[in-house]
């Protein structure tokens, strides 16, 4: 069964869009006295990729009727204006500002750059993360950050121009390089964002390491570089870079639900559920970080608090198909089946393709003996997902339990064929053929199951128990004792009683 927790992403969705469009612009910045070659480049970066990134949520924006972006970005749109400014903040993070050509004559930096977008591809990442309200909250604020330190870095050029005290200008001159510096950090973490989104975590590592260093108070390059740690499954320095985001921000709950990601990852249940409680404690509508408190607590097998966690889920979000998946989990293994049924069929109605919900639906009904839906539900998750060998597996062993042979072996074979490396295949597949009294076929699945697992004790004590019935006394013996010595108490018993050794 599927793992209850998840960490934030960034990728997938739909496509509508085909072929690829450039944008093309140039920008000449007057440089002061004050400027540099460094600071002069570094604004005048930051004003061509401004005007690509207007251009790109233009083109954008006009792809789509205002009802479709209403949908996507999950708030109500109050103007076009809206729509654009929050398109660019996400834009910046999913494209790449190439630089074709530069030139710096000492008082005057010119720079003509490019963006090439797959509006296919960049639908996808649009509709996953203006899905996400933390993320575009995220990208949102580290375009606000560039806007502050852009209106900062003309306010302190006027005043430089006009302030004749040398200790003032001293004071101004650092406060100035200080703001490019945050300017420039801004553009080295939309280059970590979008290198993340292609998972060339490497080159992310390294672009907001270089955000850190521009700016030592930018909490999101903590986060984010913390994200990229996490991926690589690096989890000590993804603790890490959590724990400086939030020493930067104390607010950010975003880092405490990631950090108590991390903690659940490595078995660290204490800190996960403080992590946990601290996200919600900062934002109480953080649905993600009550399902994975409900994971720490359904490990713990304290099912109680699990249920009550992701109840809360779908208080927040009542279509969040995944908690109502959850609540029929915890609720199985309360053997409390009527509510798990429910849930998982609230959690189909909500998610008609959601096929695991559909396999654990006839799991339940197997257990209630109704063989009947089980087989239906199985035949459902199949006919949505035909390459699941566990849903052939499980639709099998309904058959198996009705004693319908013929099509519990066909189901099982089937599931054989999708994954032949599964040694529980073969073992069920042998366990059928013996209640058919196939024994020739019976043993080619154990052997088979041996082969790619050496270690299974049932499969000895199965070939053992046929040579038994086939009153095969001494190859019987020699799989009991192979049995024994992995184990086995039955194996064990059984030579106790005939007398022999293992």
């Amino acid at each position: 069964m599927k793992k209850l927790f998840f960490i934030l992403l960034l990728f997938s969705s739909m496509s509508v869009f085909a072929n690829t469009k450039t944008f093309i612009r140039e920008y000449t910045y007057q440089a002061s006295d004050y400027d540099s070659k460094v600071t002069a480049r570094v604004n005048a970066l930051e004003e061509v990729k401004r005007l690509l990134l207007e251009e790109v949520a233009v083109f954008i924006q006009s792809e789509f009727e205002d009802s479709e972006w209403e949908k996507q970005i999950g708030d109500k749109i109050e103007s076009g204006e809206f729509t654009k400014k929050r398109l660019i903040s996400v834009t910046a993070g999913i494209t790449q500002t190439e630089i074709l050509e530069e030139k710096w004559t000492g008082v005057k930096y010119w720079l003509k750059a490019k963006i090439t977008i797959n509006p296919d591809e960049m639908k996808k990442q649009l509709d996953l993360i203006l899905q996400d309200k933390e993320k575009t909250k995220e990208l949102e604020k580290t375009r606000q950050m560039a806007d502050e330190a852009r209106k900062e870095i003309q306010r302190l050029k006027k005043e430089l121009e006009s302030v004749k005290n040398e200790n003032e200008q001293v004071e101004l001159q650092n406060a100035y390089k200080k703001n490019v510096d945050q300017l420039d950090a801004t553009d080295w973490f939309d280059k970590g964002y979008n290198a993340g989104l292609l998972k060339e975590y490497d080159k992310a590592k390294s672009f907001f390491i270089r955000a850190i260093e521009l700016n030592p108070e930018f909490s999101e390059a903590y986060y984010s570089l913390g994200f990229v740690y996490y991926e690589q499954g690096n989890y000590s320095d993804a603790i890490k870079n959590y724990i400086k985001a939030i020493e930067v921000n104390p607010e950010h709950f975003a880092a405490y639900h990631n950090l108590g990601v991390v903690y659940n990852k490595q078995g660290n249940h204490t800190d996960a559920i403080k992590c946990h409680n601290k996200a919600i404690e900062i934002n109480p509508d953080c649905s993600k970080a009550y399902i994975n408190l409900g994971s720490v607590y359904y490990k713990q097998e304290n099912y109680s608090d699990a249920i009550k966690s992701f109840i809360k889920v779908v208080e927040i979000n009542p279509d969040d198909s995944e908690a109502y998946y959850n609540l029929g989990i915890v609720y199985g293994n309360q053997n409390i089946y009527d509510n798990a049924i429910n849930c998982y069929k609230k959690a189909i109605e909500i998610n008609p393709n959601d096929s695991k919900s559909y396999n654990n639906l006839g799991i339940v009904y197997c257990i209630q003996e109704n063989y009947q839906d089980a087989i239906k539900s199985y035949k459902k998750a199949i006919e949505i997902n035909p390459d699941s060998s566990g849903a052939y597996f499980l639709l099998g062993s309904a058959y198996d339990d009705q004693g319908n042979y013929f099509d519990a072996i066909y189901n099982l074979k089937k599931a054989v064929l999708i994954d032949p490396t599964d040694p529980e295949l073969y073992y069920y597949l042998g366990l059928v053929y013996t209640a058919q009294n196939n024994f020739t076929d019976a043993i080619n699945c154990f052997n088979k199951a041996i082969e790619i697992s050496p270690d299974n004790s049932e499969v000895f004590l199965s070939i053992g128990l046929i040579y038994s019935i086939q009153g095969n006394s001494s190859d019987a013996t020699m799989y009991y004792q192979k049995a024994a010595r992995l184990g086995n108490i039955q194996a064990q018993n059984m030579l106790k009683e005939l007398g022999k050794e293992w």
